[in-house]
């Protein structure tokens, strides 16, 4: 299945440049002067489907129905890629180089890159659609770890997260209400208490249970996040790399460095010299 590229303004420029060449082969003139013709249909069928036009369809009960949707667009100007191979072959050789040269056409403009430029691949509206239905958002990525691709989650896991939030639950009722029946009966049995204040001694201890329950399950919520947020942290670290920038020099180190490369810039004769001074003794004058 051939590669077909959308055709730009700036390439469509180019191949009618190329179509004023004579000795154009006829192998590439007949489907360029196809792909440049192209642009001419779109825009005829373009202007034809600006104004949208109410159509009535009769159906054959004699009903007439009205059809207000709007003309699907029309399909962009397309160029397939084996074409530009095969002229940027031809413009290559010595041959095409020197009948475009001829014609005063530029050879680099017709290389592989040139023509490439600036295109995108045209996907008819099929492919697209079967293209969209296939991409997963939730779909892990293949390129990325595990900690950092989003996996679906499987019936198993969610199955396992159910019955664990199932399970903290039943945990916690039973709690509240355990020490809630254990404190009444303590109350009414052992300490002597009325009926009356058993029930509030046993409400009470219920509320106080409940209240430490819920102060450990948002405690152990916490440190769960946290581990989530160290995890990302490292694999955040992991991936970015172990490279380190060094620190910045200070000023003066900076000047210095400046004024060495200056001076090894401006060549051995701006070296300083070094000077030696000889002393010597002076003479004592003869006095006669």
């Amino acid at each position: 299945m051939s590669t077909i590229l959308i055709l730009p303004p700036q390439l469509l420029e180019t191949i009618n440049n190329l179509l004023k060449v004579k000795d154009l082969p006829e192998d590439l003139r007949k489907p360029l002067v196809e792909a440049a013709s192209q642009t001419v249909t779109t825009e005829v069928l373009a202007v034809k489907d600006v104004p949208v036009v109410e159509e009535k369809i009769v159906d054959q009960d004699g009903d007439q129905s009205e059809d207000t949707s709007p003309s699907p667009p029309p399909p962009p100007p397309t160029i397939d890629l084996d074409l530009l191979e095969r002229l940027s072959t031809w413009a290559t050789s010595d041959e095409g180089g020197s009948k475009l040269l001829q014609n005063e056409l530029d050879p680099l403009s017709y290389t592989h890159i040139a023509l490439v430029s600036g295109t995108e691949v045209y996907l008819t509206p099929k492919q697209l659609k079967r293209l969209r239905a296939a991409e997963d958002p939730d779909k892990p990525n293949p390129y990325l770890p595990s900690y950092l691709s989003p996996a679906p989650p499987s019936f198993g896991t969610e199955y396992r997260t159910l019955t664990r939030t199932l399970s903290t639950v039943i945990n916690i009722l039973f709690s509240i209400f355990g020490a809630a029946v254990a404190v009444y009966v303590a109350a009414t049995s052992g300490a002597g208490y009325s009926r009356e204040k058993g029930v509030l001694l046993g409400v009470l201890a219920g509320v106080v249970v409940g209240i430490a329950d819920g102060v450990l399950v948002i405690i152990f919520q916490g440190r769960v996040q946290e581990n989530r947020k160290e995890r990302w942290e490292r694999g955040r670290k992991l991936m970015t790399g172990s490279g380190k920038m060094e620190p910045e020099a200070p000023e003066a180190e900076t000047k210095e460095a400046v004024g060495m490369e200056d001076k090894s810039e401006a060549g051995p004769s701006a070296l300083p010299k070094r000077i030696q001074l000889k002393r010597r003794a002076i003479k004592e004058s003869s006095t006669d």
